[in-house]
Formats: C-alpha cells, sequence, structure tokens
C-alpha cells in the first residue's frame, strides 16, 4: 500500500510539472510585442492601475499595523508586559506595506517607460 502512494505521488507530480509546462508555453504563445504607440500606452495604464493596488495594499497594511498596537491585545503593555503576537502582526504588516511600496514603485517606473516609448514612436 504504501508503495502505491508513492506511485500516486509521482504520477500527480508529473501531471502538476506538465500543466504548469503546457500554462508557461501557452503564456509565451499568446505574449504581444508592442508596436504602436496606443500599445505602449495600454501597458503604461495596467501598470499604474499596478501601483495604485500596491500603493493601497501598503497603506491597508499600515493601517492593520497601527491598530494592533493600539488593540486590547496590547493593553496590558501598559504594565511592563508586552504581547508577542502583536509585535509579529506589527512586523508582518510593515514588511509587507515596505515590500507594497517597492512594487508600487518599480510599476510606476516600468509606466514611465512605455508612456515614454510610446511617445517617441508617436513622434513627441
Amino acid at each position: 500500500m504504501h508503495k502505491r502512494d508513492r506511485a500516486t505521488a509521482r504520477i500527480v507530480s508529473i501531471a502538476v510539472a506538465l500543466l504548469l509546462v503546457a500554462a508557461a508555453a501557452t503564456a509565451r504563445a499568446d505574449a504581444k510585442v508592442p508596436s504602436a504607440p496606443d500599445d505602449y500606452f495600454a501597458i503604461a495604464k495596467q501598470y499604474r492601475e499596478k501601483a495604485e493596488t500596491y500603493k493601497k495594499e501598503a497603506k491597508e497594511h499600515r493601517d492593520m499595523a497601527e491598530a494592533a498596537k493600539k488593540s486590547p491585545a496590547n493593553a496590558h503593555e501598559a504594565h511592563g508586559q508586552k504581547d508577542p503576537s502583536v509585535g509579529k502582526m506589527v512586523k508582518h504588516c510593515n514588511a509587507i506595506a515596505t515590500k507594497a511600496d517597492a512594487l508600487a514603485v518599480a510599476n510606476e517606473k516600468a509606466a514611465d517607460f512605455y508612456e515614454l516609448r510610446g511617445k517617441e514612436i508617436k513622434g513627441k
């Protein structure tokens, strides 16, 4: 019975790997290189939207970190005791916020590039 479980796991692993390879090949086949100015502007818009999403994500996590610091779970800190779970949550939220900020900046830079390239092709 144990050998059957290992064999089944191997078959499932191979099937998942084949599906991932097929999905990657399809994604590459669907990829389109922009050529017209409007193509570049459309991509720039997508990057701007992603940047805004990441900025919102960062703000939400900063707000959660602040709420955690003020939460009743942290109330006994006034008596010299610290709740380690609050500190962990604050650290977690701040880490996500920092990474989301970095992703927002990267997406804004990509949007700037695609807008500039679109303008170059358009002749402006």
